[in-house]
C-alpha cells in the first residue's frame, strides 16, 4: 500500500524522487532540493556540448547525484549525462 500522505512530511519534502512513466522520467521535490541541486544540472548543459568534440574517445559529459549526498529519496544515484547522439 502507497502511504500518499508521506509527501507532506518534511523530511520528504527535501528530497529528490524520481518516477518512471511511458518512458519518461519525472522528478519530484522541493524547490529547495532543486535549487540544491541545480548546479550540476547547469554544469552537463554548460559543459557538455564543448566537451564531446573535444574528446571523441569518451563521448559524454557527465555528473553524479549520490545516496551519501542526503538529498535523494528512493535512489541509489543519480547519472546526469550529456550525449550528442543518443543510441536506442
Amino acid at each position: 500500500m502507497i502511504d500518499h500522505e508521506a509527501r507532506h512530511y518534511r523530511e520528504n519534502r527535501d528530497l529528490l524522487h524520481q518516477h518512471l512513466h511511458a518512458e519518461t522520467l519525472f522528478m519530484t521535490g522541493s524547490a529547495q532540493v532543486f535549487r540544491d541541486t541545480a548546479r550540476h544540472f547547469l554544469d552537463v548543459a554548460r559543459n557538455g556540448p564543448g566537451y564531446v568534440p573535444v574528446h571523441p574517445s569518451y563521448p559524454h559529459f557527465c555528473t553524479e547525484l549520490h545516496s551519501n549526498d542526503g538529498i535523494l529519496g528512493d535512489a541509489r544515484e543519480i547519472h546526469i549525462e550529456y550525449c550528442d547522439q543518443w543510441d536506442s
